[in-house]
This record gives C-alpha cells, structure tokens and sequence, in this order.
C-alpha cells in the first residue's frame, strides 16, 4: 500500500470516526432534552393571598428543557408558600407565582348569595371576576344605574346544587381584606352580578 493509499484510508477512519462522534452527540442530546422530572401542581384553584397546604398539590412528571429552572420541582418546598396570583387547577407551580411572605393586601373568604342568572354559566373556579351592585327599584322611583362593587375578586367556590331548591345559589369569594365591608353593605339591597374580568 503506496502513501497515497494510506492518507485517503487515514481521511476514510477520521471522517468516519467524526460522524459516528456527530451522531452520539446529538443522541445523547436529545436523551438529555427528553429527561422528564416530577414538578409540583396545584390540585384545585388556588386564590391569591391563600396559603398553600399539601394537600392543595399534586405532582405531575414532564420534560420542561430549558424551562425547569422556573417551576418548582418535586424536591422543593412549596407548601406553606402564599399565592401571588391565580394559578388555574393542573397548572405548574411557578416560582413567580408564590412567596415564603405573605401579601401585604391580604385576602378574606366572604359567601355570598346570587341569582343563578347572575353568574356565567361556564365560570370556573379561580378566576378573576368583578362584582357589580344593582340597586332595587321601589314603585315608580327612578331606577339607579348599577354600581361596580368589588373589582379584581376571585372566585374561591360555587354550590351549585342550592340553585335546585330555588332562584339564589351561593359563592365564595376572596377579596382584599378591606372591601370586605363594601361588599357586605352591597348585600343589603339589591342584588348582586358576577362579571368574568377581562384581566
């Protein structure tokens, strides 16, 4: 075998050496971007303000790539945290979405009761809703325009089933600790109508 002979088997083995290297890189790349790891999610709506207890998380095993460093893995401590804002029911814990503090605003729970009407039919727990006041109108007086009571409320519960038995059905709602009087004195009178905010 001339030298000629020998440097194009020499260039033959490196090239294949290369791209057999090439193909293992990019398999093992891929293993590594398929990688799943358990993440912690919320088991029902969570409220912002509400602190969370264990039993308000479920895991769930995905491949988040890049993406892992903003969701609190299984080994993290989540409960005991506070929430920041709405996190939907199956939504990934993110780490913007909880503190080890609580907010400054704090929330209450306040039931109340409305005319099944008065509520969208596919509102799900959790969201963000708004809360208008409609006064009554007595005899032949003038009717007032409706007022908005409480804005930027969540939507913590609804029974539905006390709507079988008649006209109202009843809700809770967490709002900022000081409407809570605003919105009592709403239900004196009147009633009351549950709008889906726009965000």
């Amino acid at each position: 075998m001339n030298k000629s002979d020998k440097a194009a088997q020499t260039r033959l083995v490196v090239a294949i050496s290369l791209f057999a290297a090439a193909i293992i890189s990019a398999m093992a790349l891929t293993a590594l971007g398929n990688q799943s790891d358990t993440y912690w999610v919320a088991r029902e709506s969570l409220i912002p303000g509400m602190q969370i207890s264990e039993n308000d998380l479920a895991e769930i095993e995905v491949s988040l790539g890049e993406a892992n460093g903003r969701y609190f893995s299984k080994v993290a401590m989540v409960s005991g945290a506070y929430v920041l804002r709405s996190i939907q029911k199956g939504e990934l814990i993110s780490v913007s979405s909880v503190s080890d503090t609580p907010s400054v605003l704090k929330s209450g729970q306040v039931p109340i009761s409305i005319r099944a009407s008065d509520l969208p039919e596919d509102i799900e727990l959790g969201e963000e809703i708004n809360i208008y006041w409609v006064p009554e109108t007595i005899g032949i007086e003038k009717p007032q325009a409706p007022e908005l009571a409480i804005s930027g409320a969540f939507l913590n519960s609804i029974n539905r089933k006390a709507g079988n038995f008649g006209s109202e059905i009843s809700l809770t709602v967490s709002v900022q600790n000081s409407e809570i009087f605003d919105l009592l004195k709403a239900t004196a009178s009147g009633r009351l109508v549950i709008v889906r905010s726009n965000g």
